[in-house]
């Protein structure tokens, strides 16, 4: 246990969490997840991957604590009406990895959670694996080996993938000599990295690592309490570019128009990353609310562009996200802020 969860674990035990929650009852949670393990990935990567028990337990929590979770749209709703529940929370995920569908969404039925997908199409129309994503994956996998750049097409060198630092180096350097190259011919990377590293892989099919859902399994998920919303197609919003914003957006919503139920006016900018320019461009295509990855609660006054979030992940302990649920970690956030103004 780190000092950080030592030290909340006290505070808990103190009843600094009940007092917290009583102090930002106000305040609209929003939580984010991006993929539920099928395999390893949370081990891979904790923070974008969480094992399906751990997602179990958060579930299981917040119905036991009684946090009433409410869909986005109508917690911004009520939020603009200044009558939200106390204590009320909205659980997102970002992308549509497989994992939401078939191990996520069962866990939130069991508990009467809607939830809100934001979903990156461009992966879903070609069925490809997450290229980035699963690149890193198999360079992990072979940690311990050493990779010869020249087979992939580079400069005479061998990068050993002892450390993370050396692991990200190969991975950047296959990654921009990939570029421009079609689905078909990055998966076929894929398949010769997994033989050169004997890391068991196939993409062609059976193996469902790094996919995101299909259009099937999309369009079930309305029905079953999981709402659809933007992302971009290619999972990038260009900043000073309204002609390349308009695009993602544009075609991210021809995409999922053919299954949603309901407008596509919510969005979930790819990576966090996001400038208040676009904020003009944004709303001028329909966009009523973003989210980002800033950290904090949302109130009447905040602004529907920028709405705040809880990133959770397997890197986060139970305490920890007891600690930001309850406010605690909300009402620290404040205290620095404040004493950052004296």
């Amino acid at each position: 246990m780190s000092l950080r969860q030592t030290v909340l674990t006290v505070v808990k035990a103190l009843g600094g969490f009940g007092l917290a929650r009583i102090l930002t009852a106000r305040g609209l949670r929003i939580i984010c997840y991006h993929g539920i393990s099928l395999h390893d990935e949370h081990s891979f990567h904790p923070k974008l991957f969480m094992h399906e028990d751990t997602f179990l337990q958060r579930m299981a929590y917040l119905k036991r604590h009684n946090y009433p979770v409410l869909s986005l749209s109508e917690a911004l709703t009520l939020m603009d009406q200044q009558s939200l529940p106390p204590h009320a929370l909205v659980i997102t995920f970002d992308d549509g990895w497989l994992g939401i569908g078939t191990k996520a969404v069962p866990a939130l039925r069991k508990q009467g959670f809607p939830s809100t997908v934001y979903v990156t199409t461009s992966d879903v129309v070609t069925g490809m694996p997450v290229f980035n994503v699963a690149l890193r994956y198999l360079i992990w996998k072979g940690r311990g080996k050493a990779l010869d750049m020249q087979d992939f097409g580079l400069d005479a060198e061998t990068i050993p993938l002892n450390s993370p630092e050396e692991r990200e180096r190969a991975a950047r350097s296959i990654g921009e000599a990939s570029e421009g190259r079609t689905g078909p011919e990055r998966q076929a990377l894929l398949t010769k990295l997994a033989k050169t590293l004997e890391v068991d892989w196939n993409p062609d099919g059976e193996n469902p690592l790094f996919r995101l859902m299909t259009m099937e399994q999309l369009a079930q998920l309305p029905s079953q309490g999981m709402g659809l919303q933007l992302h971009t197609h290619r999972h990038r919003l260009p900043i000073g570019d309204p002609e390349g914003v308009e695009r993602e957006i544009v075609d991210n919503r021809a995409v999922l128009e053919r299954i949603a139920r309901g407008p596509l006016q919510h969005f979930c900018y790819p990576s966090g990353e996001f400038h208040p320019s676009q904020f003009p461009w944004l709303r001028a295509l329909g966009i009523e609310s973003a989210t980002t990855c800033l950290s904090g609660f949302n109130y009447p006054d905040t602004e529907r562009l920028e709405l705040r979030r809880f990133l959770d992940g397997e890197n986060i302990a139970q305490v920890e996200f007891e600690a930001e649920v309850s406010g605690f970690l909300e009402l620290m956030r404040k205290f620095r802020w404040a004493m950052g103004r004296r």
